[in-house]
């Protein structure tokens, strides 16, 4: 007899001002081995809204009862197939995020960073989101908060609640920007870069308000044109490089800082109900602060 085990859906929703058909395709190509992801994007709540990036892993396992404890062999199933998939699962996911923004980074394409891992369980019916760690990775003790957080719902004490945030989001965005200003602190150079390259900006703009354009970056394409001119003359049995092998866009070595990253404090967690309402959970002390 098979094997019984989840399988997964996994919906990227991207901020479409991240969401360039290169950038599509980087991702589509990088997440093959897990699963093709299914790619949305959204509009931005406004222009000068922060990007906001989110994965849902949706677990899907049939008929096969998992999340209610009070439902013949769930509670076996959550402890010995579900419950360790889920921890696989956000160990292969969060490491591959890590690994494509490391990428992209080193090729100069922009970074993809994603607010929450949204795992959905019972069809929806109950929805833990973890916030990764600030390079994308996931913390592996995460995967038993997950489960600690499915035993609080069915014993009653998070009664009806459709989502658990892990952590809150104001507790989350404390930490963030209190990791930003030691990061910033010991990395200097990097603020003073993102400056330079924000005048470089006004004055492409002004340039362009001028009347003067500013020499565009030369396509792969261009690029793949060139080098086919160049070796015909050059000597004909040499076959024209392949596209792959091209060059990309290289930051100077100067801008290989130490990318920016923080572990989570998952101490706080946010409760909400089916009407929207959240309560602050602290899981250390195993009681709500409101």
């Amino acid at each position: 007899m098979a094997l019984l085990r989840p399988s997964l859906t996994l919906v990227l929703d991207l901020d479409e001002r991240v969401a360039a058909e290169q950038t599509i395709l980087e991702i589509n190509r990088s997440y093959a081995h897990i699963g093709t992801p299914v790619m949305r994007t959204h509009a931005p709540a406004s222009e000068d809204a922060p990007v906001r990036n989110t994965a849902r892993l949706i677990v899907n396992m049939g008929t096969y009862a998992y999340l209610n404890g009070a439902d013949e062999g769930a509670d076996e199933r959550w402890d010995t197939i579900v419950g360790p998939w889920i921890s696989n699962m956000l160990r292969k996911i969060g490491n591959n995020m890590k690994v494509f923004n490391d990428r992209q980074r080193k090729i100069g394409y922009p970074e993809v960073s994603f607010d929450t891992l949204d795992i959905e369980l019972g069809g929806g019916t109950f929805t833990v989101a973890v916030r990764p760690q600030g390079a994308g990775a996931v913390d592996e003790a995460v995967a038993e908060l997950v489960s600690a957080a499915r035993a609080l719902r069915n014993d009653g004490t998070f009664a009806e609640a459709v989502r658990v945030e892990l952590p809150a989001a104001d507790a989350w965005a404390a930490q963030r920007d209190a990791a930003w200003d030691a990061w910033v602190a010991e990395h200097p150079e990097a603020l003073a870069r993102d400056a330079a390259e924000e005048a470089a900006e006004d004055d492409r703009g002004d340039d362009a308000n001028a009347g003067t354009e500013p020499e565009a970056p030369k396509t792969r394409e261009e690029l793949l044109a060139e080098d086919i001119i160049a070796k015909s003359y050059e000597n004909t049995a040499v076959p024209p490089t392949d596209s792959d092998a091209l060059p990309r866009p290289q930051r100077a070595a100067e801008e290989e800082e130490e990318p920016f990253d923080f572990a989570v404090d998952y101490r706080l967690w946010a409760v909400i109900g089916p009407d929207g309402a959240a309560r602050t959970w602290d899981c250390a002390a195993a009681a709500f602060m409101d």
